[in-house]
């Protein structure tokens, strides 16, 4: 899927070792791509972006039910979340595609954004199926992705009997139990500064999922100005807003991860405002006007802290 991944387990269970644990964790991993990457030209979901039909095509039921989970976020914001982002995502080069040499003219853009839509879907529970309004839709579940490799991990570990873990999918993260020292597990939230790494908070997780999202890794800039790979598909362009990062605490790490995206896109006063209507614990930080990250959590992430 183009990024990296991290599992350590405290406490194994007898006979396990990180060399007989690595290629397992793997073929997991490998799983997931098959399903929903659009690095990997073989995959469902690349088979899918392919097909130009807009009848009924029938769809694996892993892969319905992240984009049934894409969906409902994108109704929740009003289309603030949008899976169906892919033209958008590869015309501003942060897709599997080489990034182009300019940026984008108004007329790429607008062309991209017409194909463009979370209500230019369809979906069918049972059996799985998908409908696209126009034939050349192109699905991108990378915000949703991430975060569903990391449950996906996570079910496997426990299925072999481990109860203390922390998978990390990139900035998706998945917790069970405790780390080797019988704690909570420590994650760090990063400063959203471009230039260096620094740890803005350390918040304690167990049994909980996690997801940042932010506009200070993923970047590139042109003309001194940055333009970040978070992209509203209301106007076709990269998100420039003070809000510089976002991080979503959930029983799922896929969840976690479409909602940190979301909320990423509303920006720092939407952000907030849905996260309280949603009832989601997300810690947000923004910059002031000297670009000096502040942060602030809604009331559901204020309270599980203090638990």
């Amino acid at each position: 899927m183009g990024t990296y991944y991290s599992v350590k387990v405290a406490r194994p269970p007898q006979g396990m070792s990180a060399e007989s644990l690595q290629p397992q964790v793997a073929k997991v991993l490998d799983a997931v791509v098959a399903e929903i990457s659009t690095y990997d030209p073989t995959s469902e979901l690349s088979r899918l972006n392919r097909n130009p039909s807009t009848d009924w095509i029938p769809i694996s039921a892993e892969l319905y039910r992240v984009v049934a989970e894409g969906q409902r976020i994108s109704s929740l914001t009003d289309g603030a979340f949008d899976i169906t982002i892919g033209p958008l995502v590869n015309l501003w080069g942060f897709g599997p595609e080489t990034r182009p040499a300019r940026l984008p003219s108004e007329q790429e853009i607008a062309a991209a954004k017409a194909r463009v839509g979370w209500r230019k879907l369809e979906l069918r529970a049972d059996p799985p199926a998908l409908r696209k309004a126009r034939g050349d839709i192109y699905i991108d579940l990378s915000a949703l992705g991430e975060g569903y490799g990391a449950d996906r991990v996570g079910v496997w570990l426990e299925s072999q009997g481990i109860t203390d873990y922390m998978v990390a999918v990139a900035g998706a993260i998945r917790t069970r139990g405790n780390n080797a020292k019988g704690e909570p597990w420590a994650i760090a939230i990063e400063e959203p500064l471009p230039d260096r790494r620094s740890v803005h908070r350390i918040i304690p997780v167990s049994n909980r999922a996690l997801s940042t999202s932010g506009d200070y890794r993923n970047f590139f800039e042109e003309n001194g100005k940055r333009y970040s790979h978070e992209i509203d598909p209301m106007t076709g362009e990269p998100v420039d807003r003070r809000l510089g990062s976002v991080t979503v605490v959930d029983d799922s790490a896929m969840v976690a991860d479409g909602w940190a995206t979301a909320l990423m896109v509303l920006g720092d006063r939407r952000g907030p405002e849905a996260a309280k209507a949603q009832g989601l614990a997300a810690y947000f930080i923004v910059r002031d006007t000297n670009d000096q990250p502040r942060g602030f959590g809604s009331p559901a992430f204020e309270s599980i802290m203090q638990r």
